[in-house]
């Protein structure tokens, strides 16, 4: 019976209940991280827990068939394409209907885009560039969650070939070489945190490799060692403890370590310890109900976050309780169903593989067609009002680096403005900061080229780029190496200073990394003082972007939506002037009185006598909560040109 209805190619290596209760744990966590991020806020390492498995799993498969001498490539796909691509194409026959019906102009592109990247398995690589997965702006794309089978399939490229390879030619190095390569994976994952790099660390294959390569080396693992009695026990009881703890921490870093760190070895542990069927946790994840939530596991995967992501954004707010329980029984039945009715047939041998395969194709290519008319008619923008669409337009619209224009700065990174040697050494003039000075660099860059002077990014995104007060104490280190190497930088004459300027009362360290009382901002005004010093130290010039008031909800995508749904507008589009100036009047009187630094008023292009716009001339002024769109950055030319013209 396990064999018949068990998981994907259970046939070829034997059915494993326990394996498949793993699956239910990783895909309930990520269920319930998406419902709601309070109630497992590391829920979203099932996803991690789920590499670790299919590493595992396609790594045993493709061992065995390689001693034995039957690996065959074609056949290898055959079986990926029966398991991936059905459930797939029909997940997204029925989102991009449910798209067309709901998505303003903007978010019915991007949702193009997605797809046919998720196509071309490279919805990691979109998603990369695109979006942060933890924003409120990613819980307004149906497709984000197949960023993970990108990662998968990206993996499953060079993989089965490489343990081909060495199942022929040097069946004793197997292992020693997927450790060290699976080491090389984590080693860059820590590289990416340490420099900045959360996003491409979260979302890429070089950085996630070394999770699926812990499953590979638990399946290749000599049978010598295989944990038996006692010690599988043992080490299967560490394995659950360790996937509990992630999955209910709220950590987000562990000192450039990845987070997924504990989740990833847990698994590895309880997966090993299973192997003999010794272990009690392995029999406990085995029971009937878990098992049969990771046979439908993928599917589930599959359907649960359109079901929330579609709801949220008709709703214009999160899902209460009520909502949720349909929504949860809504996903449900569309996973059993389409387990039931498309991944078991397809994975079964009644249906040849040529039509397999002509299916698949024949699909992929309608929904890429049908995504490209979508992207080439504009989103459709007669289906809603030109108010909202106005509106919409802004979504997502913030500036972010080019990967072809990053540099190599140090143990950091850089990014080119204007610099066409692409030699750090050559800039005259740097803008220093995390992402709200990032998002100013098209208009600096502009400026830069006006006033013929090679320029460069140095991003430090979710930092601050003082030295004696940050975020953390990572931060710190990340900050101190970017003005060392700034030191360095002799033909640099002027630095730009741009970051946020909101900070809670307890949300600075200092040097050791001991929270500090910024209650009255003395702490961050401090930091700032000491920087701006140190850069003169250095004798560089210093230009300091002043603070903006910014709505802190995702006013482009909420406001578009209340006003194509018939929602009331029930959140300001403006800040009253008066607050802005209580909130920043004593740093905006510190910073202009500082007579040695240019200080340029962003604010100003924003504000009039009473109030600070969020909404100017119908269009939004901002990407989302707090990012200004790039298509408003003309307003700020004039403030910045005449604040540089000061320290030249």
């Amino acid at each position: 019976m396990h064999t018949r209805v068990g998981s994907a190619d259970s046939h070829l290596i034997g059915y494993r209940a326990d394996v498949d209760g793993l699956r239910a744990i990783a895909v309930v966590s990520v269920i319930a991280f998406h419902l709601s991020r309070s109630w497992l806020p590391g829920g979203y390492l099932g996803v991690d827990i789920f590499f670790v498995l299919s590493g595992y799993l396609i790594t045993l498969i493709l061992w065995r068939e390689a001693l034995k001498g039957q690996f065959s490539i074609i056949r290898f796909y055959e079986r990926r394409v029966r398991r991936i691509m059905p459930a797939l194409l029909l997940l997204l026959l029925f989102t991009t209907a449910a798209a067309v019906a709901l998505l303003l102009p903007a978010d019915l592109i991007g949702y193009s885009k997605s797809m046919l990247a998720t196509l071309g398995f490279a919805a990691n690589i979109y998603f990369w560039r695109d979006t942060d997965y933890f924003s409120r702006a990613a819980e307004a794309k149906p497709l984000l969650h197949v960023w993970s089978l990108g990662v998968e399939e990206q993996f499953y490229i060079i993989f089965p070939l490489l343990i081909a390879a060495f199942a022929r030619y040097w069946p004793r190095s197997t292992f020693p070489a997927i450790a060290l390569l699976t080491l090389v994976s984590l080693a860059s994952n820590c590289l990416a945190l340490k420099v900045g790099g959360g996003s491409p660390a979260f979302f890429l294959l070089p950085t996630r490799a070394w999770e699926l390569g812990a499953g590979a080396l638990v399946a290749i693992l000599p049978h010598s060692l295989t944990p038996r009695g006692t010690v599988a026990g043992l080490l299967g009881s560490i394995g659950a403890l360790a996937i509990v703890i992630g999955i209910v921490s709220s950590a987000q870093s562990y000192a450039f370590m990845p987070v997924a760190l504990p989740v990833v070895a847990g698994t590895a542990l309880v997966i090993a310890a299973g192997q003999g069927k010794q272990s009690p946790i392995s029999r406990l994840l085995a029971a009937g109900p878990l098992a049969f939530v990771g046979l439908i596991s993928y599917s589930l995967y599959l359907w649960h976050w359109p079901f929330i992501v579609f709801s949220q954004y008709y709703l214009v707010r999160d899902l209460n309780l009520g909502e949720m329980v349909v929504a949860v029984a809504g996903m449900t039945i569309c996973a059993i169903l389409s387990w039931r009715y498309v991944e078991r047939p397809f994975r079964s041998r009644t249906i040849a593989a040529r039509a397999v395969f002509l299916a698949a194709a024949g699909g992929a290519a309608t929904l890429a067609v049908l995504a490209s008319v979508l992207i080439w008619s504009n989103g459709l923008p007669g289906r809603m009002s030109g108010e909202a669409a106005a509106i919409n337009a802004a979504v997502g619209t913030n500036y972010r680096c080019p990967v072809s224009n990053f540099l190599r700065l140090g143990q950091s990174r850089a990014c080119v403005l204007n610099l066409p040697s692409r030699n750090p050494a050559d800039a005259r003039i740097v803008l220093l900061g995390n992402s709200h000075a990032q998002m100013y660099a098209p208009v600096w860059e502009s400026i830069f080229a006006e006033a013929g002077l090679p320029g460069l990014l140095v991003p430090a995104n979710g930092c601050l780029p003082t030295v004696s007060v940050n975020i953390s104490r990572e931060c710190l280190d990340v900050a101190a190496g970017n003005l060392a190497e700034l030191g360095k930088l002799t033909n640099t004459g002027t630095v730009i200073l741009g970051l946020t300027w909101e900070h809670a009362a307890d949300a600075l360290a200092d040097a050791n990394g001991k929270v500090i009382d910024n209650s009255d901002d003395q702490a961050l005004v401090g930091g700032l003082d000491d920087l701006i010093d140190r850069l003169q130290g250095f004798g560089k010039k210093v230009v300091l972007i002043g603070p903006i008031a910014y709505p802190g909800w995702d006013l482009p995508s909420e406001m578009s939506r209340d006003l194509a749904f018939g929602r009331p507008l029930d959140k300001p589009a403006y800040l009253q002037v008066n607050e802005f100036r209580r909130q920043y009047g004593a740093i905006i009187q510190h910073f202009e009185s500082r007579h040695d630094i240019a200080f340029a008023r962003p604010d100003t292009a924003l504000c009039d006598a009473s109030r600070c716009n969020y909404v100017l001339d119908g269009r939004s002024m901002f990407a989302d909560p707090s990012h200004i769109a790039q298509a408003e950055l003309f307003r700020f030319r004039s403030i910045f040109s005449e604040a540089l013209a000061t320290q030249r």
